[in-house]
């Protein structure tokens, strides 16, 4: 057995699960703020005076070339870390200067479009790589039974990173007269050096406390190459595709409901400006929403698969509680017209009611069904809950109704998205985490590409109330792909796998 395995085990389990956790905190900065929010506005404004009309279209473009370059890369990287066994070592070169160029950003000039999409390609794929290294060492961080919750509190951190960045990058922006700045492009050119410093300080904890993990030689004739044994070992694994058939359907649902979750995230803002009038405090405001909210609820999601979670039942319970009673409060907001305070007043109070009543009550009603909940189920469950999400919104009239709407969304993001990548560990032999999260990655970065040009070709008339109701056809046909997928068998064969690959055992603790 390699000395790995008892150098991770040295390092206790709290400490080295909360120095893993902080890397989604410390990357979340640089999602939200350049890839999400901040840069493309940016980026549009620059570019507007050289290119006019064809601003949106040139950054179409360069995420488009930066999303193919990170799908390919994604896989190779990861089959190369697995081989070397240098997975931290590379996550942490591509977080450094992903970083710096991130830095970089405040040289960008008006007009200067070319340079802006240079950077921003580079960030975007060593931000990508970088997060597929990341998800690769969770296997190697914490055993099976804790991977769901380390999981949900890495999301659950991440979105209140991005938050807190996302509200302070506002305020400079909207307040730049206020705080000195010579122009607003200056404040918002410091906001985006402010994401590359906090993904950088905030990666430290992984960078010194989690050990790295061991490495795994391809079987198959190991040449003195290894990009030679990088791309044999792609070939191996493509040509035995059958033999990790549960790892590969768990890929295609992921693919297929992430089109869904995908399109409502990039999509929702330009539902609520065009169909129902929101002005944009309004739809930056319930993008904050979402973000502080789905901290808790990532949590709570967590813990639904644990049989030995305390109160899972209670959580269960609070989920579909708030799944059924927003939809109902939002159809009495309709029509009473809600001023922004009053709506945040009925949520507060629907909360704390439906904590009351799910702690005394619910949690009874709840307890068979909370009891069954797998990963899988779980998972099956949110898709569930974004079923009714997209029926909701395309009954959507008012502001109120929307900000509701954004809590709800909140209550199954970040927990959906936490389970789905334990689950997908869960499947994957940790001795090839950093190729098979390579195709994950690759799987992720095509996910929301589909779901949008349906939702523009269904709404190209004006009207994009059907539009939204066709985001229901990647839920559904997710789930129904997710429930194929056999967690036993898949679990089986990767631990066969590590076995073949005499790799070290998961950590006991």
């Amino acid at each position: 057995m390699s000395s790995v395995a008892p150098a991770m085990e040295r390092v206790p389990y709290p400490r080295r699960a909360l120095a893993w956790a902080f890397y989604d905190w410390a990357n979340s900065a640089v999602v939200t703020l350049i890839i999400a929010a901040v840069f493309p506005v940016f980026y549009n404004s620059i570019a507007e005076k050289s290119l006019g009309d064809n601003a949106a279209s040139a950054f179409s473009f360069t995420i488009s070339i930066g999303l193919l370059i990170s799908a390919i890369v994604g896989p190779v990287l990861g089959t190369l870390a697995d081989i070397t066994g240098k997975r931290k070592r590379f996550l942490i070169i591509a977080t450094i200067i992903g970083a710096l160029c991130a830095v970089l950003m405040f040289t960008i000039q008006d007009g200067g479009w070319v340079w802006a999409s240079v950077l921003f390609i580079v960030v975007q794929v060593l931000l990508n790589a970088s997060l597929g290294l990341y998800d690769s060492l969770l296997s190697h961080v914490a055993p099976e039974s804790r991977r769901d919750r380390l999981s949900a509190l890495g999301y659950a951190l991440g979105y209140i990173g991005g938050g807190l960045q996302l509200a302070v990058s506002v305020y400079i922006i909207t307040a730049w007269e206020k705080l000195g700045f010579a122009s607003q492009m200056d404040a918002t050119k410091v906001t985006i050096v402010m994401a590359g410093v906090w993904w950088l300080i905030f990666a430290m904890p992984l960078f010194f406390v989690v050990p790295e993990p061991a490495a795994t030689p391809f079987r198959e004739g190991t040449s003195r190459s290894a990009i030679r044994d990088t791309f044999a070992r792609l070939r191996s694994t493509l040509r035995a595709i059958r033999g990790y058939s549960e790892l590969f359907k768990m890929l295609l649902a992921f693919l297929v409901y992430s089109e869904g979750i995908g399109t409502i995230i990039q999509l929702a803002t330009t539902y609520g400006r065009q169909e129902i009038g929101l002005d944009q405090t309004t739809l930056i405001g319930a993008l904050l929403l979402t973000q502080f909210a789905a901290f808790p609820f990532a949590l709570m999601f967590g813990r639904l698969p644990d049989e030995n979670a305390k109160n899972r039942d209670f959580y269960f319970a609070f989920i579909v509680w708030t799944m059924i009673t927003f939809p109902l409060m939002g159809s009495f907001a309709a029509v009473q017209k809600l001023s922004t305070n009053t709506t945040f007043i009925y949520i507060a109070v629907n909360q704390v009611v439906g904590l009351i009543f799910c702690w005394f009550v619910g949690r009874k009603l709840a307890a068979p069904y909370a009891q069954g909940l797998t990963t899988k189920r779980a998972i099956l469950f949110g898709l569930g809950v974004y079923t009714v999400i997209a029926c909701w919104g395309f009954f959507l009239y008012t502001a109120a109704e929307f900000w509701m709407l954004a809590y709800l969304v909140a209550t199954v993001q970040g927990g959906t998205q936490a389970l789905s990548r334990s689950l997908y560990s869960q499947l994957s032999p940790r001795s090839k985490s950093g190729e098979f999260f390579g195709f994950y990655g690759f799987s992720d970065k095509f996910a929301g590409v589909l779901g949008p040009m349906l939702f523009g070709l269904i709404g190209l008339g004006g009207n994009l109330r059907p539009a939204i109701l066709s985001v229901i056809i990647f839920f559904v046909l997710g789930g129904l792909l997710l429930t194929r997928v056999n967690e036993v068998l898949g679990r089986q064969h990767a631990i066969e796998e590590d076995h073949a690959d005499h790799y070290p055992e998961e950590p006991s603790k």
